[in-house]
């Protein structure tokens, strides 16, 4: 249980209200203790001055324990606890008179009268009143129960949150088959069967948009496939070429928005092997559909033959492919410098600085070349995103008019 959680918090509450509800009920008795104690003097006192008046009347009371019984008094027969009350007790008060020393005596929390005269001598001991104390002990244990109602019926009813935080976080990783439907009537039910609701909205959501592009591209395969019959009928050489070139750019463009699509709603299947980056890196190359006479001209390489990565090559190579797209598609010489240095793959290329911070082009749907204008540039955020799935860290900067996005690919 996390410090900080909710159940947490009301566990402390509910700790304290018992501590204060303890120490409550412990004055209050002992208060109604001390009251009954010295009710039980003051019963002393009239039983004494009762005696007395009997006395100087010539009477004599019938039945000594009943009378004494009358007050609250009953005779102490433990020869053992009449000497300890002698040697140990606290004398409250003592008054002599004609029929000896009347003597109230405290010891442990109770009152006791000892009458001590020539002839012989007596010890009472007063009775409590038991009603008041068995009451409050009655309130106690009923507040006590009442408060553990409470603090039991407050622990069920955020139980659910717990497992909602669960489904909550599967959702959040990309599993969408979750449920949170609640049947009780508390307010944290609604929120779980509202984030429910939300939750297979937001499904169907994805689900629709899934289909809808899955269909375009399906769609799409079937005119690139009939254009690529037709371009090989033609018998002039230049114009074929270019239209199987055209075709077949196409064809990887499709095969690629469908690659992206999959890592986009995290149905993608990484497959993380140990692999040579410079044959990573000639893929990516190949990805650009340059012409053989052109890679020269925009792709610069400098890479250690033997540096090996562990990676998923497709996804990898697909990232690669799209930061050399933009560098050579942004650079003022159209060429883009390839280079590793320190187990880092450095990414550069010639240009101007942008006009605004780097992070600005890492959020979907931009792209712009001197000025940051609203597009359908995913380049950089599906680059980040593909290199964190391949755990590895993208970073930029604009160093002797160069812009170089550095990737550390922790060898």
């Amino acid at each position: 249980m996390k410090n900080n959680s909710l159940s947490s918090k009301v566990t402390i509450v509910f700790i304290f209200c018992f501590v204060l509800l303890c120490m409550f009920f412990f004055v209050l008795m002992r208060y109604q203790s001390e009251k009954n104690l010295e009710l039980m003097k003051q019963r002393q006192l009239e039983s004494i001055n009762y005696i007395f008046i009997l006395y100087r009347n010539n009477l004599s009371p019938q039945g000594i324990n009943e009378y004494f019984g009358n007050f609250g008094l009953k005779p102490v027969k433990n020869q053992n606890l009449k000497n300890a009350v002698l040697a140990k007790g606290t004398v409250i008060f003592k008054q002599a008179s004609n029929l000896g020393e009347f003597s109230s005596i405290r010891y442990n929390d109770r009152y006791y009268l000892y009458i001590d005269n020539l002839v012989s001598s007596m010890m009472l001991e007063s009775i409590y009143s038991a009603k008041a104390n068995d009451i409050l002990w009655f309130v106690f244990a009923a507040s006590i129960l009442l408060l553990s109602y409470i603090y039991i019926s407050i622990l069920r009813s955020i139980a659910p949150l717990k497992q909602l935080s669960i489904e909550i976080k599967k959702f959040a990783s990309g599993d969408m088959d979750i449920n949170c439907k609640s049947d009780k009537n508390d307010e944290i039910a609604e929120v779980a069967n509202e984030f429910d609701k939300a939750a297979s909205k937001l499904k169907d959501l994805i689900s629709s948009r899934q289909l809808f592009l899955r269909t375009i591209m399906h769609e799409l395969k079937t005119p690139i496939g009939k254009g690529r019959i037709v371009a090989e009928m033609l018998s002039d050489e230049k114009p074929r070429t270019r239209l199987i070139s055209i075709f077949e750019r196409l064809d990887l463009l499709i095969n690629e928005f469908s690659k992206l699509e999959q890592i986009v709603s995290k149905n993608y299947s990484m497959q993380i092997r140990q692999y040579a980056l410079l044959h990573v890196i000639e893929y990516a190359i190949d990805l650009l559909m340059l012409e053989d006479e052109k890679k020269d001209l925009h792709v610069s390489l400098d890479i250690e033959s033997d540096l090996m990565v562990r990676v998923d090559f497709d996804s990898f190579a697909l990232a690669l492919k799209n930061l050399f797209d933009n560098a050579i598609k942004y650079a003022s010489d159209k060429k883009v410098f390839v280079s590793t240095k320190e187990g880092k793959l450095v990414i550069a290329n010639n240009g101007k600085p942008f006009s605004v911070d780097i992070s600005e082009y890492e959020k979907p749907f931009v792209s712009g070349k001197n000025e940051l204008k609203p597009g359908l540039g995913l380049g950089l955020y599906i680059v980040k995103n593909i290199l964190k799935l391949n755990d590895c860290e993208l970073a930029y900067r604009y160093f002797e008019s160069q812009h170089q996005f550095i990737i550390d690919l922790k060898l």
